[in-house]
């Protein structure tokens, strides 16, 4: 899916349409909890004590027509509270050797310690997953930390890497976030992969490393994980817009990735 420009530079962000167990700080989301600004409604279960009256009194209204108002268990609904929640975000970075890596690189590091600036009053954690040279696999450089000064530590320690496991990669951002929601239930998932989208390293020897990579792709979108996926330019036709599509995410050139776009293009699947 292509960006569009007034949507990512438009100075809001957009409604992330999950309601989430807890209360946050940070990105617009709807919370379970009796707290938080009421803002609509849905209908209510048989254990829903937040009755949003209003909307009860007009469900029965309706159904009532001219007869004497009754309220009926069809007639009931409950409040929707909107919250904020604090982004997690997991760069997932294609540190394999080319003439883009080290320009490649140095922009993820602007884009994590813009968004790691004031991350400790907002809750945001950003976590970093690379290639390691030597091994056919992805590993997590960075744990999930709203820490600039840990975050600038590893990233300047990054290697570069002989081969491109992008898929396993994914695999371990996706797991990487799914602990990271067990954890802190109110936390906004989404990773941000910055990639030729060409991988040389599939996940079960004899596989095929694009395919596999799209199956990983589509395992986040089933998450309702976030992505988006920043394309490096590169001699050979990737496949990182087709991995952008598979993740139901947002596909864009590396010189467009700024911390502003990132936050504006969460859209977790209700």
């Amino acid at each position: 899916m292509s960006v569009d420009p007034g949507l990512v530079f438009g100075g809001h962000h957009r409604r992330d349409r999950l309601e989430r167990a807890r209360l946050g700080r940070r990105a617009r989301s709807f919370v379970g909890r009796r707290r938080g600004k009421y803002t609509r409604h849905r209908l209510a279960g048989p254990v829903d004590r937040d009755v949003a009256v209003d909307a009860t009194l007009r469900a029965a209204a309706v159904r009532s027509g001219r007869r004497p108002l009754e309220v009926r268990a069809e007639d009931l609904r409950r409040r929707l509270r909107e919250h904020r929640s604090p982004y997690s975000v997991c760069f997932v970075v294609d540190n394999s050797w080319s003439v883009h890596a080290e320009r490649m690189v140095e922009k993820v590091k602007g884009v994590v310690f813009e968004l790691l600036q004031d991350a400790t009053k907002r809750g945001d954690k950003v976590s970093l997953v690379a290639f390691k040279g030597g091994i056919p696999e992805g590993t997590v450089v960075l744990p999930p930390t709203p820490s600039c000064v840990r975050a600038r530590r590893r990233l300047e320690e990054i290697p570069l890497s002989g081969q491109t496991p992008l898929a396993d990669a994914l695999r371990r951002a996706r797991l990487l976030l799914r602990g990271e929601l067990v954890r802190h239930p109110n936390a906004v998932p989404l990773v941000v992969v910055v990639s030729d989208g060409l991988p040389t390293v599939p996940l079960r020897f004899g596989g095929d490393p694009v395919a596999d990579v799209l199956g990983e792709a589509r395992a986040l979108r089933r998450a309702r994980i976030g992505c988006v996926v920043a394309e490096v330019p590169s001699s050979a036709e990737g496949h990182a817009a087709a991995l952008a599509e598979a993740a139901g995410g947002t596909h864009l050139p590396l010189e467009a990735l700024a911390a502003g776009l990132v936050l504006d293009a969460v859209e977790v699947a209700g």
